[in-house]
């Protein structure tokens, strides 16, 4: 009796906690799109994924005009600068880039939310040591300053995965665990954008 009790406890808090961050059972309506990368691209939650592996801010701009235009889009999460990061790009460079698709994003109507980028623990070469917090950090304060300059709205998906590296599968990429992490950030900052 008492199994059966916990079970049935464990399977009503799991419930809440899914129906609460949105995983698999909730999705991003149809009126949001959702322009990234690998990380936009390997999420469940968005209805509207334009995520493509590999992509930097500058590759996510030049797709800009022929993807969301036109659509009626209500709102475009931009999660972008994490390969910008692996790849060196100077972040003033990636700065420039999520300002036009944000200003784009204005000019369509629709509300441009910006997201600071998770953390990268390593490349996706697990021999790779390379301590990538400085260039992550620094190029989130120059999000949050973007975000504030324009008063867009701004979604932090660093410090909730900061101290979590087993949340990611390959220190880049995320876990479902991490997505659950950046569902719960997304809904927890902006509960009535969905």
């Amino acid at each position: 009796m008492i199994a059966r009790m916990t079970a049935v406890r464990a399977a009503v808090i799991g419930f809440c906690l899914l129906s609460l961050t949105g995983c698999r059972l909730l999705h991003a309506g149809p009126n949001v799109a959702f322009l990234g990368d690998s990380l936009t691209e390997g999420w469940r939650y968005p209805v509207v994924d334009f995520g493509v592996r590999g992509n930097t801010t500058s590759q996510m701009l030049d797709r800009f005009d022929r993807l969301i235009p036109g659509h009626g889009y209500k709102t475009v999460v931009i999660l972008g600068g994490t390969n910008d990061v692996l790849l060196g790009v100077d972040p003033r460079t990636t700065i420039q880039n999520l300002e036009e698709i944000g200003e784009r994003t204005a000019e369509q109507h629709a509300e441009p939310i910006l997201c600071e980028i998770p953390p990268i623990f390593h490349s996706n070469d697990h021999a790779d040591k390379k301590d990538y917090s400085t260039e992550v950090l620094d190029l989130n304060s120059r999000i949050i300053q973007l975000a504030a300059v324009h008063h867009w709205r701004l979604v932090d998906y660093y410090a909730p995965l900061a101290n979590h590296p087993s949340y990611l599968s390959d220190g880049v990429h995320m876990k479902r665990r991490g997505y659950l992490v950046m569902e719960w950030a997304l809904l927890h900052q902006l509960p009535t954008t969905y």
